[in-house]
């Protein structure tokens, strides 16, 4: 059940934090602090709320959430579905590194949720912390059904509970094909979306092998989903053609005439933000959607730079 006005403002002074949710979801590139903060290298000045998301079918789509509960505190974590058992959940806690003055999430520590939910009485990691954070993986079966289905987020502290609600778009293509390019792992302190930027540099510059697994962590998922993406591309290049998907993919995020020059130098202009790469999956899914139903995929990717505000 949701929490009615008086009890969520209650829940929220339990937090400790003035304002602070205790539940919010975030996109994968939005690594949250042990202090409730998004890690500095990842603020986005407008950063997206996650309340449709679009997945693939025989896909995976990921998000971190960030509990926020007094230390001491047990609660508990449950997923609710409708329809029931349309996606698989998988949970991890994310694990602290220090960088300089900072506190970065990297390292993932794998959980079971069971009927009785994911109980947990946060062990702070950090001196001071008020958050924990967690990964959140929805893998969506190939067979799922095309449209949307409701997913919900349930935090249980005694008696009350908080939902985060999404409704999820299951989109009609059923991802398939080979699991490359690959790409580096960016390091710890740069942007989440480093990663995910290495996989794009393999597919448009062809450089990049396969690179070691290694330990578990959230940069090795970030790339596991940039590399799903470009399966979804390989699976256009038929009938687009790569030079064409190319364009369209680097054309708002670099100027056409300096795509080899950003082979060897890929850096992306700051203003793009640091979610710069979700506009880039929005474009290729709706055009691989439309492939998928017969229409015509000739959508035009658009992303606006994001401008501080004054």
């Amino acid at each position: 059940m949701a929490l009615d006005g008086l009890r969520w403002i209650a829940l929220c002074a339990a937090a400790g934090v003035a304002g602070a949710q205790p539940l919010r979801v975030y996109s994968e590139f939005q690594r949250i602090d042990p202090f409730g903060s998004v890690v500095a290298v990842d603020k986005a000045v407008r950063p997206r709320e996650i309340l449709s998301p679009a997945v693939l079918r025989n896909a995976l789509a990921s998000f971190h959430l960030a509990v926020n509960v007094p230390a001491g505190v047990q609660y508990s974590l449950f997923v609710g579905q409708n329809p029931d058992r349309t996606a698989a959940p998988a949970f991890y806690k994310e694990l602290y590194t220090r960088r300089g003055e900072a506190w970065i999430p990297d390292g993932l520590e794998k959980l079971s949720i069971s009927e009785q939910g994911l109980v947990a009485e946060p062990g702070r990691q950090v001196p001071g912390q008020t958050t924990v954070a967690y990964w959140l993986d929805l893998w969506v079966p190939p067979d799922a059904k095309i449209g949307r289905f409701r997913f919900e987020v349930q935090l249980n502290i005694g008696e009350e509970w908080l939902i985060y609600p999404m409704e999820v778009r299951v989109l009609t293509p059923v991802l398939a094909g080979p699991a490359d390019p690959s790409g580096a792992l960016a390091p710890i302190e740069a942007s989440a979306a480093a990663s995910a930027a290495s996989v794009l540099r393999s597919y448009v510059c062809g450089a990049g092998q396969p690179a070691a697994e290694g330990p578990l962590t959230i940069r090795r998922l970030i790339r596991r989903n940039a590399r799903q993406d470009l399966r979804l591309v390989r699976g256009l290049e038929p009938k687009l053609g790569k030079d064409v998907l190319i364009a369209e993919i680097l054309q708002p995020l670099i100027p056409q005439t300096q795509i080899q020059a950003w082979c060897h130098s890929p850096l992306l202009p700051p203003e793009l933000g640091a979610e710069w790469y979700l506009p880039v999956r929005d474009h290729l899914y709706r055009t691989a959607d439309l492939a998928a139903s017969g229409s015509d995929p000739g959508v035009k990717i658009t992303i606006t730079p994001v401008k501080p505000q004054p």
